[in-house]
């Protein structure tokens, strides 16, 4: 009897430490979705703004399960965001949510200024001018760790590490390299460009992922080398769209390669069915920023309900 009552007594201690361990905290790092269900499909139930902390209290899937004003959200955990860590440097600002003096006094609409704000946040001087920045700080906005640009993170010891480096102005960015004629090279600028300034998240996120973003012929089909973190685009998706539907619509592309790029470097799936519906969630969830009030502007969703339909496997072409 004593057995038995100390192994369900064991039971429960280990499952009641294994839903304790899954508690942490996380800051979002640019505007977040937050939605009803674990789905793409699911209804937004709020805009978590950037530099927001989350209380993450379980996953499911490719989402993590957000406690948030006395219920439950879902965040996709693809989305950038770092871990807050216990053994960090406390700040001496007395919010706790915020990072930036963009957030507090301040009115910032360009890169610069969001670095600025991150600077003077963190040496308290949110209320003085801010500090003249140097060449060795990091230039990417809203950013504060080193695993966002170029290093792979994977454990809470990385990510500290990607904290102290980053607050050292130890981080290299390498660039994004465009390679092919001047029409094409321009499309993809400003691809980036309406995909930075839209959804500065998945910008960030594409970057980290691609080294290279190449022209290739017609007979070449659009995709990615993952293991050169190369994306290769053909010229039947950078025909002209009215508006800014072609910027857009690469955008999206890029967004898609580079997800296969990180699929690769998680190890996960990174092709064929599961790999495609992966990243084609991330594509559509990127293009819900750029065209916040369009249901479904490329038809996108369509093809992910009918993935599992040979008739919408691109990639068997």
């Amino acid at each position: 009897m004593k057995a038995k009552l100390f192994t369900a007594t064991l039971v429960l201690f280990l499952f009641y430490s294994a839903v304790s361990a899954q508690n942490y905290s996380i800051r979002v790092s640019f505007h977040t979705n937050l939605r009803a269900t674990p789905s793409l499909q699911a209804p937004i139930v709020e805009l978590a703004l950037a530099g927001t902390t989350l209380n993450v209290v379980g996953s499911d899937n490719s989402w993590l399960r957000i406690s948030r004003n006395g219920g439950e959200v879902f965040m996709a955990d693809w989305v950038s965001h770092s871990r807050v860590q216990a053994s960090a440097p406390t700040q001496t600002h007395n919010t706790s949510n915020i990072d930036n003096c963009c957030f507090v006094d301040r009115q910032c609409a360009t890169d610069q200024e969001w670095t600025d704000g991150y600077w003077a946040f963190q040496n308290d001087q949110c209320a003085a001018p801010a500090q003249t920045q140097t060449e060795t700080q990091p230039t990417t906005s809203q950013v504060d760790n080193c695993c966002y640009l170029h290093w792979n993170c994977s454990s809470d010891d990385d990510w500290l590490a990607g904290f102290h480096a980053f607050r050292s102005n130890q981080c290299v960015h390498r660039g994004l390299a465009i390679e092919g004629s001047a029409a094409f090279v321009a499309k993809i600028e400003q691809a980036l460009d309406i995909l930075k300034r839209r959804a500065p998240g998945w910008y960030d996120y594409s970057i980290r992922g691609l080294n290279k973003i190449k022209e290739v012929s017609a007979s070449v089909h659009t995709g990615v080398h993952v293991a050169g973190r190369t994306s290769n685009i053909s010229p039947i998706h950078t025909v002209d769209r009215p508006g800014d539907r072609t910027a857009a619509w690469l955008a999206g592309i890029i967004v898609h390669e580079a997800c296969h790029v990180h699929q690769f470097d998680a190890g996960l799936a990174y092709s064929h069915l599961e790999g495609e519906r992966a990243c084609l969630e991330v594509q559509i969830e990127a293009l819900s920023l750029i065209y916040p009030n369009a249901q479904d502007p490329f038809g996108l969703r369509v093809v992910l309900e009918n993935i599992d339909n040979p008739e919408y496997q691109w990639w068997l072409d």
